[in-house]
């Protein structure tokens, strides 16, 4: 009886030493079969013993097993939380990433909507400049073509004073035809400034001719202050050139250089 023991406790630590996974199920066995040999008779002391020590290292396997496999779950619920966490993380990240290219893209949408604008309405103003260059041209073409005219007369065809006299009145209805001329034509917004400096200009020439008129036109010539012409002489002539260089700022601003052409003049 005793060498089937020993022998059976060979076998079973064998069994655990290979494979700690089968220890109850042996401890069982080993338990039984004591019970079985000595369910006649009174157990020797040591067996108890070993029974006793089977038992808790049966009872330590079950605690190390429930040790372990709840650290098992444990580190499975960890490795599942972290990667939600992951999963979520990245979400969040595509999600900041699209966010952010969405307000990129929003913002070049705008920028480009604004250059649009900006081309439509300089094509608009543009288109506006040159229906107004079409209708100004041939007003401005005949106004210093006819001054031209009557300057040359002046110079070299005068027999008398009622020839100067008439020469400077033509003059005047001249300018103030211009005058009357420029009136409807519709003004682009742009040449806002040109249009001002131009009136004045023609105001201040309408005025120099008057005086001239009015010199020639005394009995007695001496009697005039002829510094009053050189004066206004001189103011046209400054209103005449302000009003040309705003003209050609604007239209070289509008890419309208070609037309400036027929419509700078020496003046």
């Amino acid at each position: 009886m005793e060498e089937n023991l020993n022998k059976n406790n060979k076998s079973s630590s064998q069994s655990i030493g290979d494979k700690s996974s089968s220890f109850n199920s042996i401890s069982d066995d080993i338990s039984n079969v004591v019970s079985k040999n000595y369910s006649d008779s009174p157990r020797p002391k040591v067996i108890d013993e070993y029974l006793e020590i089977l038992k808790k290292r049966k009872e330590r396997q079950s605690y190390t097993g429930n040790i372990s496999a709840n650290l098992i779950c444990i580190i499975i619920f960890l490795a599942v939380c972290f990667n939600v966490y992951i999963v979520e993380f990245e979400k969040s990240e595509l999600n900041n990433i699209k966010i952010q290219q969405e307000q990129i893209n929003a913002k070049k949408q705008d920028e480009l909507n604004k250059i649009k604008l900006l081309i439509t309405q300089k094509n608009k103003e543009s288109a506006n400049l040159v229906i107004f260059n079409d209708k100004y041209t041939k007003i401005r073409l005949d106004f210093y073509s006819n001054v031209e005219e009557i300057s040359t007369k002046l110079e070299s065809k005068v027999n008398s004073l009622e020839d100067i006299r008439k020469l400077t009145s033509d003059r005047i209805k001249l300018a103030q035809d211009y005058k009357a001329k420029l009136n409807l034509i519709a003004i682009p917004p742009q040449l806002a400034n040109f249009y001002n400096y131009e009136m004045e200009f023609i105001d201040s020439d309408i005025k120099l001719w008057e005086i001239v008129n009015a010199y020639y036109n005394l009995d007695d010539l001496t009697k005039f202050d002829i510094n009053k012409i050189y004066e206004e002489s001189q103011k046209s002539h400054n209103l005449f050139l302000k009003a040309q260089e705003e003209l050609k700022a604007v239209y070289t601003k509008y890419g309208l250089d070609y037309f400036l052409k027929d419509l700078i003049f020496n003046f």
